[in-house]
């Protein structure tokens, strides 16, 4: 019953001229339909993401005029610093060329007039004038410093307070009160000076940890440290980080480990020449002779290197572990 229904009201729209009605339209009308029927009935050939109504069209707000806009930005302006300074002073107004020329005048007479004792009675409406004009200029407020000044820095220092010869003829004679000699960050320090210093820590018995990373130490101090770990038997601690050691110097110093049973921590990591996939797979097939390292300070590149020595590391530790309960 509803569907005849239906038909039966649509029956009295099939008479109707559309040519007519659509004469009848006005332009405004005739737009709002075309809007209409484009979301009732698409054009298929139009994607779907474009479809939208246009709802951009907007009334004009005039042309644009950029005398009107930098006027506008000069009194904002003015307003703000009128505001911070207190808003005290009256409303400023755009001022002409001419007027700049008469205010710069009137400063140079207000700044005559502060040489010259000043009188008992007020000058009248020029003292006003001034007076205003000296609201008007903004004046410039400096910043408050919140924290002290940092202190001066000394070139010559370094950041370690060692005293070079005075620790090397410490390690020569063999001092017992000395057990660790620390030469990080030293900037000055000459390579043969290194290289001294592992020189004479091959017959030292009472130094444990020997650090020299950032010192420019190259592949000459890696060689001469590597001779020196196959004869010392009391360093346990070795750091050589962020140096100019290659992978011939890096090499140097894994090769003397099978023989040492002492050394447990090597850092070498932050070289400035990169090792490489070939000397980390050598690397690690050699410490895999070494049964007392247990912490290496060296990033692996490749994977399978990274994990073989992580297994050999676990390898030493249990077995210190065992030695341990023993």
């Amino acid at each position: 019953m509803s569907c005849f229904g239906y038909r039966r009201e649509l029956s009295k729209y099939e008479d109707i001229d559309e040519d007519e009605l659509l004469a009848s339209l006005s332009a405004e009308e005739l737009a709002e339909l075309e809007k209409e029927l484009s979301d009732i009935d698409p054009d298929s050939n139009v994607p779907i993401g474009l479809r939208q109504r246009d709802q951009t069209d907007k009334t004009p707000t005039g042309t644009f005029s950029r005398e009107a806009l930098m006027k506008y930005w000069e009194n904002e302006t003015r307003r703000l610093l009128e505001d911070e300074l207190g808003g005290a002073s009256p409303k400023l107004e755009p001022v002409t060329e001419e007027e700049e020329d008469e205010e710069e005048e009137e400063e140079e007479e207000h700044q005559d007039n502060k040489a010259k004792p000043e009188p008992l009675m007020n000058s009248g409406p020029m003292t006003s004038r001034v007076e205003n004009l000296t609201l008007l200029k903004p004046q410039r407020v400096e910043p408050m410093r919140l924290t002290p000044p940092p202190p001066p820095v000394d070139p010559n220092t370094s950041g370690n307070p060692i005293v070079v010869d005075d620790a090397l003829q410490r390690v020569l004679r063999n001092d017992p009160e000395l057990t660790e000699v620390n030469l990080n960050n030293i900037d000055d320090i000459s390579q043969e000076t290194l290289v001294r210093f592992a020189e004479a820590l091959r017959s030292n018995t009472h130094v444990r940890t020997f650090s020299l990373a950032n010192t420019r130490a190259d592949d000459p101090v890696a060689l001469a440290i590597a001779k020196m770990l196959k004869q010392n038997s009391s360093i346990i601690s070795l750091n050589i980080e962020s140096n100019y050691v290659s992978g011939k110097g890096v090499m140097a110093l894994v090769q003397a480990l099978p023989g040492n049973n002492t050394l447990t921590e090597l850092r070498f990591h932050n070289q400035r020449h990169m090792c490489g996939g070939q000397v980390e797979m050598e690397m690690v097939k050699i410490l895999r002779e070494n049964y007392t390292l247990i912490k290496l300070g060296y990033q692996f590149n490749l994977p399978g290197p990274r994990m073989s020595m992580t297994g050999i590391l676990t390898r030493n530790q249990d077995r210190q572990r065992q030695k341990r309960k023993r």
